[in-house]
């Protein structure tokens, strides 16, 4: 099939397990470089790019949700080898991109037309825009905290949702970063990719550079999220000292005239037993003068 193929036929290969048995067949009818096959058989754990003669090995790395992950996600490496009129795919295991990939292609009559750098193109553009369905569930799940940062009771429970959040975006930006090095140099004309895939690829290295900066947003977003819930926390302190002052000014008076009237002096005022209402009354009056004070300069 391979030395079968006519210059407008694309032959794509999809191996989805790193199980050497399986993949001998596929190394010996491509005629694979042993670093390509030794390298897709053991998880590199990197994005990375091998430019051979007349091939290109990439390797890209997606994340995907799983509850099992300590921050709710896990890694899937994808290679791609690629020359001309042949891509190949190996995986272990279900990647999220490509299944959104083969469906993108359902239906298609005309995908057979495209040649390698095209196809490897949208393979690795559709695995770079499952990085921006992470982006939005981050960012839900901030417009979730900024809610409980404005109600500022369940310090414990924002406090965990920010660390958690900030350790996924730690992840993703981790994972993601790499692939400057592995995409930057498809753009190249120096390394003569026309030769093996017909163009370069100026447009993934835009791509990653909009999922970069969609993941130092979230960033920023979740440390103003934080700062919202010190402003909250530093108003409701305010509001406590504020009714702890005015509480304070309504009462000093009355302790000021209480002590007053405690003095053991002997004046005929204080042999009178009505001027105790007397003296309750003035107490009263001068908290509500406070009172309506304090309501008047907008204290309360």
């Amino acid at each position: 099939m391979v030395s079968g193929l006519k210059k407008d036929q694309l032959l794509w290969i999809d191996v989805d397990s790193r199980d050497a048995a399986r993949f001998d067949s596929v190394v010996a009818a491509l005629d694979m470089p042993d670093q390509t096959a030794e390298r897709v058989l053991e998880e590199f754990g990197r994005a990375g790019l091998i430019r051979y003669k007349a091939a290109i090995h990439l390797t890209v790395e997606t994340i995907e949700a799983n509850e099992a992950g300590d921050d709710g996600l896990v890694r899937r490496e994808l290679d791609i080898f690629a020359r001309r009129n042949v891509v190949v795919t190996v995986h272990d295991g279900p990647v999220e991109a490509l299944e959104t990939f083969k469906e993108q292609l359902r239906g298609d009559t005309l995908i057979g037309k495209l040649d390698a750098g095209a196809f490897l193109e949208a393979i690795v553009d559709t695995g770079l825009t499952t990085w921006f369905a992470h982006v939005e569930e981050i960012e839900r799940e901030i417009d979730e905290l900024d809610e409980l940062a404005v109600e500022a009771h369940d310090a414990d429970r924002f406090l965990t949702g920010v660390v958690r959040l900030r350790r996924r975006v730690a992840r993703l930006r981790r994972t993601v970063a790499p692939h400057r090095e592995a995409l930057a140099p498809l753009a190249r004309t120096d390394l003569a990719l026309d030769e093996v895939l017909g163009h370069t690829l100026p447009n993934l290295e835009v791509r990653l550079d909009r999922v970069i900066d969609a993941l130092e947003n979230v960033r920023e977003q979740l440390v103003g999220s934080f700062d919202i819930y010190l402003g909250r926390t530093a108003q409701r302190t305010n509001d406590v000292m504020k009714i702890l002052t005015v509480l304070s000014a309504v009462l000093l008076p009355s302790v000021v005239l209480a002590g007053v009237m405690g003095m053991n002096f002997k004046l005929d005022f204080f042999e009178q037993a009505s001027n105790f209402w007397l003296v309750i009354g003035g107490m009263a009056a001068m908290a509500i003068a406070i009172l309506v004070l304090a309501r008047a300069r907008r204290w309360i």
